[in-house]
């Protein structure tokens, strides 16, 4: 008689299935949504109503994917004049870690944030 897995088999059976619909997810639905266009729509827009595509793909960046660790978030370092990146390390009661980019306005703050997350993912090349 067959036996059932074990909670551990379980959740690796379960991580390995979440693993290949995110791959399709990410291959099918984002990689083709990425394009000159969104981004430059982003940069004249970072926060507001956007456009099918790329509403989709700032919803796929933003997930995350179950964990903390590497997730970007912005700084205001001086109220209404800096804000920065940073880095959240995924350990409890420990602070982000700040990048070395700073913005003066948070418009191109939230836009540094998703070329960076784009970059990350492979989808687009920051230019220096």
């Amino acid at each position: 008689m067959a036996r059932l897995p074990d909670l551990v088999q379980q959740r690796e059976r379960a991580a390995a299935a979440a693993s290949v619909v995110e791959n399709v997810i990410f291959e099918r639905q984002i990689k083709p949504r990425v394009n000159a266009a969104i981004v430059d729509e982003h940069a004249a827009k970072p926060i507001g109503h956007h456009s099918d595509d790329l509403e989709r793909v700032l919803l796929y960046l933003r997930s995350h994917h179950l964990t903390m660790k590497g997730k970007y978030i912005l700084v205001c370092t001086k109220p209404h004049e800096e804000w920065r990146i940073a880095v959240l390390t995924g350990r409890r009661n420990e602070p982000p870690v700040l990048t070395e980019e700073a913005f003066s306005d948070r418009d191109s703050a939230e836009h540094g944030v998703f070329l960076r997350r784009l970059q990350d993912a492979g989808l687009w090349e920051v230019e220096k």
